[in-house]
């Protein structure tokens, strides 16, 4: 039968999670979300997350829904820990909440998870922060690095000071200011999502230090690095913040991407870019032979060759592999070695008047 000539365009949801070399960029986010789904759940792309997880909410109440389209700015996929419960009522009641033993519960579904970030839809307290601190630690020594976007407002520089020292080493930013994206003014939450979406977006070699904040057209509160302004406290404790570059223009900058570790971002997040691409967990079960540590070896000097040479993401990896018993063997990285960030630049001028 004779019908209209029409042209149909499907959308074929795979899920291709940090495809292209050089980038890291998996989200695992906990937080409420408006579902009743509370089993660990991988969305590949925000029209998957949003049918499962919520397409709409008052700001605020379902903070993990709030986040959505924003962590997909760069995100190859989302890994959901949904931590609302609801009551039994006849009309159920979500609690919202994030508590100390919900965030607890979430990260122990989490773990041996593989994913790049770790995004909490919520700002956290300091005894929180501790619980996550120690959990990105163990995971981590279980070679499965990643790195967390946080939130975090204080009263003033000393309770900044106070509360830094809650973070490790697996951080890639600290977010203290609300954002206004192309015109919408967002709250913390939303704002550091979107800080984390831009991060997942770049490859793992490239820092933010001195780099215009896409989208970005306001910050508040706003900055300065005079003394005794919170923003100079700010860059001594290394906690980023982005301040205004042009104003007519609407340009603005991160002032400095060095975390409380003391390394830049990109460091940070081409040594767990390093650590994890080392798949060596195929020999676990293998035989302890020669050939064994030459497979492993041979392993390593791959990812050295990739990541040194091919992809340039660090200058150097100094390594040994060795068998030290029946049962064990170990790989020790001496040092990794890494470019410096340029934060001075001398323009000498001389003017002559004939």
């Amino acid at each position: 039968m004779a019908k209209e000539s029409e042209i149909n365009v499907y959308e074929i949801v795979n899920s291709v999670v940090n495809a292209i070399p050089g980038m890291a960029s998996s989200i695992a986010v906990i937080g409420a979300f408006d579902s009743e789904i509370t089993e660990i759940t991988d969305a590949s792309t925000a029209r998957v997350a949003h049918s499962l997880f919520g397409t709409s909410s008052t700001y605020g109440t379902f903070k993990g829904t709030d986040v959505i389209d924003f962590l997909f700015i760069g995100a190859s996929n989302l890994v959901v820990a949904n931590i609302t419960t609801w009551t039994d009522a006849e009309t159920p009641v979500a609690e919202t909440t994030l508590t100390n033993e919900k965030l607890t519960q979430a990260l122990a579904k989490l773990k041996g998870e593989r994913f790049d970030m770790l995004f909490i839809a919520d700002e956290l307290s300091d005894s929180a922060q501790t619980i996550v601190s120690t959990w990105l630690d163990e995971e981590l020594k279980g070679k499965n690095p990643h790195g967390q976007v946080a939130s975090l407002t204080r009263a003033n520089a000393s309770a900044y000071a106070t509360s830094v020292q809650t973070f490790n080493k697996n951080i890639y930013y600290i977010n203290t200011q609300n954002l206004t994206v192309n015109g919408a003014q967002l709250d913390l939450n939303r704002s550091t999502a979107y800080i984390c979406g831009l991060i997942a977006g770049m490859s793992v070699s490239r820092s933010l230090t001195s780099k215009i904040i896409q989208g970005v057209t306001a910050v508040s509160p706003e900055y300065t690095m005079e003394t005794g302004d919170l923003g100079a406290s700010l860059l001594n404790l290394n906690i980023p913040f982005i301040k205004c570059k042009d104003r007519n223009l609407k340009e603005f900058v991160c002032v400095s991407s060095m975390l409380p570790n003391g390394l830049d971002i990109y460091i940070n997040r081409v040594r767990d870019y390093v650590l994890k691409t080392i798949a060596v967990e195929t020999y676990l079960g293998e035989q302890s032979s020669d050939a064994t540590v030459e497979g492993i070896d041979n392993i390593v000097q791959t990812v050295k060759k990739v990541c040194v040479e091919d992809l340039k993401l660090l200058k150097d990896i100094v390594y040994s592999v060795e068998k030290v018993s029946s049962d064990c063997i170990e790989i020790y990285i001496e040092y990794m070695k890494f470019d410096g960030i340029i934060t001075t630049i001398n323009l000498y001028y001389t003017i002559q008047v004939e």
